[in-house]
């Protein structure tokens, strides 16, 4: 059934596991698969790095079509085999949106669960700092304890509800690494119910990650546990309970055009950020102009205000509202406007298979050359001064060099104006204002002349230039990247 189809991956990892769990939902069994030993470095074999530049894992191929980025792979699958196996996009609008959200925050969740359990292999002894491993634990303590309320005010046994999706196919196995390296079952019962439900699954159980079945967990999370005062500290009440919010937003920044195409949307946002940025290029795309909006300031700490917590927990930007969907993750967002207007202005999913798994390869790969764009702007803004290091900053530049000239090669080699190809995707919605964000911080246009042709070739694309950050023609940018 699935003959033409290659997977390349390694025991224990998440992203490689929910390729899996997706190819077992959709009934695609069969496909042409190695298991590859992180511990020996197989990872980085010519094999791997054929099919994935970055030298990681999961690497799949169906047909001529690449996708090593696993939330692409998974969607990619959904899309193309609709009708085989398991629905794993419902079509009720309120689980679609909440499947979006809790996909995107799965990345949050992940991000925040590697930064403690590898914390000793991602940062060399002579730069590790006490106050680092407490904030990082501290960061995973509360995250835990959102995804303990969000099962416990839940409509149904699945993270998006009633059904299984691609919310559970995405986020489970992270949540099972959390019981593997030792998670106490007790200190969140709902986290531990929902774990315990589905690891009898049959796509679940069928992938179950081998070196699991060989050896014993770790206990390295054995302690964690949210305690009141935390919670208290960091968490004010209106952030789980979102009824408490109200609209009446007074409106600033970018102004709000003459219609009433979106007057049921509320957008709060920052200006500069590219999160932000790329959902209200999604919402030009689709002619969904006159949507409530307020800007807040980041330097006044203004994201952290009440306002945004009602609406999202981790006091972050943007924020917005669909009727009573909320999505505050900005590619979550993006492609649920995408799929719940699709005839309506833009077509930003294409249909030819081809573009349609480029598309979601770059728009996944965009989030990696976020990440290694924000290690070097924002580092004294994430880094306390205490714990700066020379030899980090070298190492930041040193992986975001490598990532441009990605990029680059992309570009270059592509078949069209755009990232996917010849038409404008949502690849382009959620890539550019990290594009973008290179120039601002004063990237060489010369050193990088296919990256600096795509972005003087969107600059003025009326999506774009109707969202363009206000601060950003109010000041001049910055040299951060001039030697990048």
């Amino acid at each position: 059934m699935a003959q033409d189809m290659t997977l390349l991956w390694g025991s224990g990892s998440p992203p490689c596991w929910r390729v899996m769990i997706a190819l077992e939902e959709k009934n695609l069994q069969g496909y042409n698969q190695k298991l590859l030993s992180f511990e020996k470095g197989e990872h980085k074999s010519p094999e791997v790095m054929a099919m994935n530049p970055r030298g990681q894992l999961p690497a799949f191929k169906h047909k001529d079509f690449v996708l090593n980025e696993s939330y692409g792979a998974c969607m990619y699958l959904e899309n193309q085999y609709k009708s085989q196996g398991t629905k794993l996009i419902p079509d009720c609008p309120a689980e679609q949106a909440m499947m979006y959200q809790r996909i995107f925050e799965g990345l949050t969740f992940g991000q925040k669960m590697g930064d403690v359990i590898y914390y000793t292999y991602k940062v060399p002894e002579g730069e590790r700092h006490d106050c680092a491993v407490k904030r990082n634990k501290e960061a995973l303590t509360a995250e835990i304890k959102l995804w303990e309320g969000y099962l416990q005010k839940g409509s149904g046994s699945f993270l998006a509800g009633k059904t299984f999706s691609l919310a559970d196919v995405a986020v489970f196995p992270s949540i099972a690494y959390l019981y593997r390296f030792g998670l106490c079952e007790e200190r969140y019962p709902k986290l531990a119910a929902y774990y315990n439900s589905l690891k009898n699954r049959p796509s679940i159980k069928a992938s179950w990650p081998p070196t699991w079945l060989e050896s014993q967990g770790q206990d390295t999370l054995k302690d964690f546990w949210a305690g009141a005062s935390y919670i208290n500290r960091h968490f004010s009440q209106s952030s789980f309970t979102p009824d408490v919010f109200h609209f009446g937003l007074s409106l600033s920044g970018v102004p709000v055009h003459s219609t009433t195409m979106a007057k049921d949307m509320t957008l709060l946002w920052g200006s500069g950020s590219p999160p932000c940025w790329r959902v209200m290029i999604a919402l030009e795309e689709k002619n969904l102009q006159g949507y409530n909006q307020k800007l807040f300031d980041f330097s006044k700490g203004e994201h952290k205000s009440k306002e945004v917590m009602a609406m999202n927990p981790r006091g972050q930007l943007p924020a917005f509202k669909h009727k009573d969907f909320v999505l505050n993750e900005s590619y979550g967002a993006c492609m649920y406007l995408a799929n719940q207007f699709k005839s309506q202005g833009n077509k930003l999913i294409p249909d030819c298979p081809a573009e349609q798994a480029m598309m979601y390869q770059r728009m996944f790969e965009g989030l990696t050359f976020d990440k290694k764009m924000g290690d070097v702007i924002y580092y004294t803004f994430k880094v306390p001064e205490g714990e700066r290091n020379d030899s980090d900053v070298k190492r930041n530049k040193e992986a975001l060099t490598p990532e441009l000239k990605l990029w680059e090669g992309y570009l270059q080699k592509g078949s069209g104006s755009f990232l996917a190809g010849k038409t404008f995707s949502l690849a382009d919605v959620v890539v550019f204002p990290g594009i973008a964000s290179l120039y601002h911080f004063g990237l060489c246009e010369k050193r990088y002349p296919k990256l600096a042709a795509y972005y003087n070739s969107l600059k003025n694309r009326p999506s774009i230039k109707a969202s363009w950050p206000p601060t950003w023609l109010e000041s001049q940018g910055q040299d951060t990247l001039k030697d990048v």
